[in-house]
């Protein structure tokens, strides 16, 4: 985290010094209500009460004076040399020469800080004790607006750094997602991903501003008037400090607890989110099925449990308020009831222990309150702000997790140089398992189990097999969507795991079978292939995929908005369009994952007649369940697999002859043509 808040250090650090400002203003509001205690509850005016306490003062300093000297008289009268008695009883007066002269110290120290308060404060304040109650108050509202305005700059400032660093983290996130191979995002799932991106990052971004703001201002105001208690009386505020370990300790328990609440309700979230996305996605078959209600179900249950687990952090969250103001009350109160003792009995011990250094008054005792008020209120405060700390500190681990997610396709530390393609693509022994997500209790088996195929630049060939036989998954390991799990992929001999991946997939065009199209014109989604072609050349790569003959009779022809998912377009419209994309790239080496999978007859043949024209040149592997005379013209070879093997290279007629498994898929294709 410190890497993402370090560029924004000096908004950071002037929040800060708003923060100490206002915390030490909330100190100051609090000692102005000194005086009016003193005018209220002593009824006599601050000049008469500097007076006698400056009187009080110099009479304690006088008995110290000449109790020092009677034990320096007393001390002269004991011999230095003697029995042991007589040596315990210097020892007993040198100890109260000690006493005496701290007690000195500390009265001495307050006459002069009486005599600079009268000469400097005193002085100039109005003698009407009105005017003077007024000018107090006066100076409390200038205080409590200026405190106000410097916890509204600090907000302001630790606000703008939260959400600077929020979109930081967005856009690592995103830099990271984009990093990684498609089989580790499918693992999460794309609704994690959106959780995060959505919910779990604006939850951050409100921890972050109340991290920033109050809940560094808090702390701060306590602390200033933990510093007046402490000149007050040190040794009464180190009684209330014994109390602050088993607030620490109280506050990581609630952490602990607050954390793993944090956790099920972003993975109650994310569920969430993964019941809407099916839900959406699916809306024809959900419709269709007339399943609404089965969803609206799902959907209750799934809130119902979010619910839940909100309302425990909720109760974990409203816990630690009533905690920690009990146990502040509790440490109050063993500070309270000993001064109140010694204000009353006008005197500095309890049980010889040695509490003051003069016997306090009552204003003094007043002050002592308020500003234990003071301490207990921002703690009171800090409890609820320290479970946001905590919530933001377990959303910060779960979101740089994800920024440090590794993808199962690495890129090698000293890469090779790869040539354009020339001679031949080889998988070696190739095996290749689908990785599991950890809640996943099923086994897949291999994809591909020890495969060897070599295909010769400038062939055309179809890969065919059963459904489940590995089809898809050979093709998408050629561009590293995958990385084989033992064998080797060699392009003319050079290993794909040897050289950059961007120098693989410059030379590679793909026409997936369920087509991509963004939510943009037709002439951008062509234009996607090659972002640096010209108008002219995408007009070239639309005519070559037969684009151009329904984009014309479009009142905005290639500027045709798509929408969202290209579901403005048919079928077969969807698939020229990814087939143009993919001539534009002119690529080595041209894919086609089931290009006519949902097509009609028309664009079918469209669709092959392109790609007899564009394979000239380059090496075509496409995967397909229908061999259709046009495409069996151009067709170098068929490659037939089964189980995540090579059962049978060649052409139809050989195939037909000598390849049962052929046959059947020949067989079954003939019979749905028939039918």
């Amino acid at each position: 985290m410190s890497s993402f808040v370090w560029p924004y250090r000096r908004r950071l650090l002037l929040s800060v010094v708003f923060g100490l400002l206002a915390a030490a203003l909330w100190s100051a509001e609090l000692l102005l209500t000194f005086p009016i205690t003193v005018m209220f509850g002593e009824h006599r005016t601050l000049a008469n009460y500097i007076h006698h306490e400056q009187e009080q003062t110099s009479k304690a300093i006088d008995k110290r004076d000449a109790g020092l000297e009677e034990l320096e008289l007393k001390l002269k009268q004991i011999p230095e040399n003697g029995e042991r008695r007589r040596l315990s009883e210097r020892v007993a007066v040198f100890e109260d020469q000690q006493r005496l002269r701290k007690e000195l110290d500390a009265y001495s120290s307050k006459l002069l800080m009486l005599g600079w308060v009268e000469s400097k404060i005193i002085r100039n304040l109005p003698d009407d004790q009105f005017r003077l109650f007024a000018v107090l108050f006066a100076s409390i509202l200038v205080v409590t607006l200026a405190k106000g305005s410097a916890g509204y700059c600090q907000d302001i400032l630790a606000g703008g750094v939260a959400e600077s660093v929020v979109i930081d983290l967005r856009q690592a996130m995103f830099r990271s997602a984009l990093r990684l191979d498609p089989q580790t995002i499918a693992l999460d799932g794309a609704s994690s991903w959106l959780t995060d991106f959505t919910y779990t990052l604006q939850s951050l971004a409100t921890a972050l501003t109340e991290l920033g703001g109050r809940v560094v201002r808090e702390p701060l105001k306590a602390v200033s008037c933990l510093a007046a208690l402490l000149y007050f009386n040190w040794r009464l505020t180190l009684i209330f400090l014994l109390f602050m370990p088993i607030l620490g300790v109280l506050f990581h328990w609630l952490g602990q607890r607050l954390k793993r609440a944090a956790n099920r309700v972003i993975e109650s979230m994310g569920r969430i989110y993964k019941n809407l996305e099916e839900t959406f996605y699916n809306a024809k078959a959900v419709i269709a099925f007339d399943q609404a209600g089965r969803h609206r179900r799902e959907f209750h249950r799934e809130n119902k449990i979010f619910y839940t687990q909100a309302m425990r952090l909720v109760q974990i969250d409203a816990m630690g308020g009533p905690i920690s103001e009990l146990l502040g009350m509790v440490a109050a109160s063993a500070v309270l009831l000993p001064a109140a003792f010694l204000v009353l009995r006008q005197t500095t011990t309890i049980w010889n222990v040695p509490l003051a250094g003069s016997p306090p008054t009552f204003p003094e005792l007043a002050q002592f309150y308020v500003l234990l008020a003071g301490v207990l209120e921002p703690v009171r405060k800090f409890s609820k702000f320290y479970n946001s700390i905590r919530y933001s500190t377990t959303i910060a681990e779960r979101l740089f997790d994800r920024i440090d997610s590794q993808s199962k396709v690495t890129a090698p530390t000293a890469p090779q140089i790869l040539p354009p393609f020339r001679q031949t693509i080889e998988f070696r022994d190739v095996s290749f398992e689908y990785a599991r997500a950890a809640n996943d209790p099923g086994e897949r088996g291999p994809v591909l189990d020890g495969l060897d195929l070599i295909i010769q630049s400038g062939e055309t060939i179809a890969v065919v097999g059963p459904n489940g036989s590995g089809k898809s998954t050979l093709v998408n390991l050629l561009p590293r969507f995958y990385d084989p799990d033992r064998g080797d992929i060699l392009l003319d001999g050079i290993n794909l795991k040897d050289v950059r991946i961007r120098d693989v997939r410059e030379q590679i065009a793909i026409v997936p079978q369920e087509t991509i199209l963004f939510d943009d014109t037709i002439l951008e989604n062509i234009r996607y292939g090659r972002p640096d072609a010209s108008d002219a050349q995408v007009r070239d790569a639309a005519r070559s995929a037969h684009v151009m003959s329904f984009a014309e009779s479009m009142p905005l022809e290639l500027l045709t908005p798509v929408g969202e998912q290209g579901k403005q377009l048919s079928g077969g419209q969807r698939q020229r369009v990814a087939l143009a994309r993919a001539i534009l790239r002119d690529p080595r080496i041209l894919i086609l994952d089931e290009p006519t999978s949902a097509v009609d007859a028309h664009s079918e043949q469209l669709i092959h007649e392109s790609l007899k024209r564009i394979s000239k040149g380059r090496t075509t592997v496409m995967i397909t369940h229908c061999l259709t005379p046009t495409l069996l013209e151009f067709l170098s070879r068929i490659v037939v697999l089964d189980r995540g093997r090579v059962v049978a290279t060649g052409t139809h007629a050989d195939l037909l002859a000598t390849c049962p498994v052929y046959q059947r898929l020949w067989a079954a294709q003939t019979q749905r043509a028939a039918a």
